[in-house]
């Protein structure tokens, strides 16, 4: 291991020498799931393309525009309607939460939204928070540190296999957008992505859509677009019922149209900032987010 030391040396490395010093680290587990497909675990000219395609398909679609705010906002009624409907009742909140998130970034992926209730989506929704967990488990840590042992562990076994179904998933449903693909009327993300295969083989160059760039990616999108923004939503639920002061503080903050829209802002950035920083590295305390699933929400 090199360790680089002083601003000039840090500076000399990852800016006059970026490409040098660009590639990830090997990490087994990373290794194995991805096998250099998609985003987050590929590098090289394969993570420049795929992650250059991502950012403009998800803009075109609405990220960082009023038409992802809109669906956002659909969604929040329906989430809010599901926890109404439990009437004050004890009811648990993160697979109802994960389900909630995940659709906003599935209705870019697949051009639809799940019920909450469907068999399938919890199904998928499950394959990831259980990879997203074992990833973290010590198991894995130890394998990637010690893979000639793999047959010792099990854990990433399991993450391998729920990969595998995920990626049976996609696979039916790439076959399904295929059947009534229109390049003028692009419904998603994967429709987006067919059209650029289909234009790849017409230059016959190779390339980098191909099937198991699509699996990846979308396995990718759905994981971060969901883990990270429910738990910072579930954390922000348990914290508001521990200290119902801030969270009389917070409903404040959208009605205080005295104050620029800057200031009112700021405050909500800082809001879900602290909630992120109280819930620790939420990466790697899934033991005391699952012990959140005793919960009681009361809706006022």
């Amino acid at each position: 291991m090199v360790v680089l030391t002083g601003y000039e040396t840090v500076k000399e490395a990852l800016i006059n020498q970026a490409d040098a010093f660009a590639e990830r680290p090997f990490v087994p587990v990373f290794e194995e799931h991805a096998n250099g497909y998609g985003i987050s675990f590929s590098h090289g000219e394969n993570w420049k393309v795929m992650r250059r395609f991502a950012i403009t398909t998800l803009r075109n679609y609405g990220m960082g525009k009023r038409s992802i705010e809109d669906k956002i906002a659909e969604e929040c009624k329906v989430l809010i309607k599901k926890f109404e409907s439990y009437e004050g009742k004890p009811f648990e909140t993160i697979t109802i939460m994960n389900a909630a998130v995940a659709n906003i970034i599935v209705s870019i992926l697949l051009g639809k939204r799940f019920k909450y209730e469907d068999p399938t989506f919890q199904r998928l929704l499950q394959l990831i928070n259980e990879n997203v967990h074992l990833l973290g488990s010590p198991s894995v840590m130890l394998y990637n540190m010690f893979p000639a042992l793999g047959f010792l562990f099990r854990a990433h076994k399991i993450i391998l296999n729920n990969r595998d179904e995920l990626h049976a998933f996609i696979t039916a449903t790439f076959l399904n957008h295929l059947e009534d693909l229109d390049k003028n009327d692009q419904r998603s993300l994967i429709d987006t992505f067919l059209i650029q295969q289909q234009e790849e083989k017409k230059k016959k160059n190779g390339g980098y859509f191909h099937k198991e760039n699509l699996k990846s990616l979308m396995v990718d999108l759905f994981s971060a677009g969901m883990e990270t923004t429910s738990a910072t939503l579930c954390w922000g639920i348990l914290l508001m019922m521990k200290y119902p002061e801030i969270q009389n503080l917070a409903k404040d903050i959208p009605c205080q149209i005295d104050r620029k829209l800057e200031q009112v802002l700021s405050k909500i950035d800082s809001l879900v900032k602290e909630c992120q920083q109280m819930g620790k590295d939420m990466k790697t305390v899934q033991g005391e987010v699952q012990g959140m699933k005793a919960s009681i929400v009361k809706m006022e």
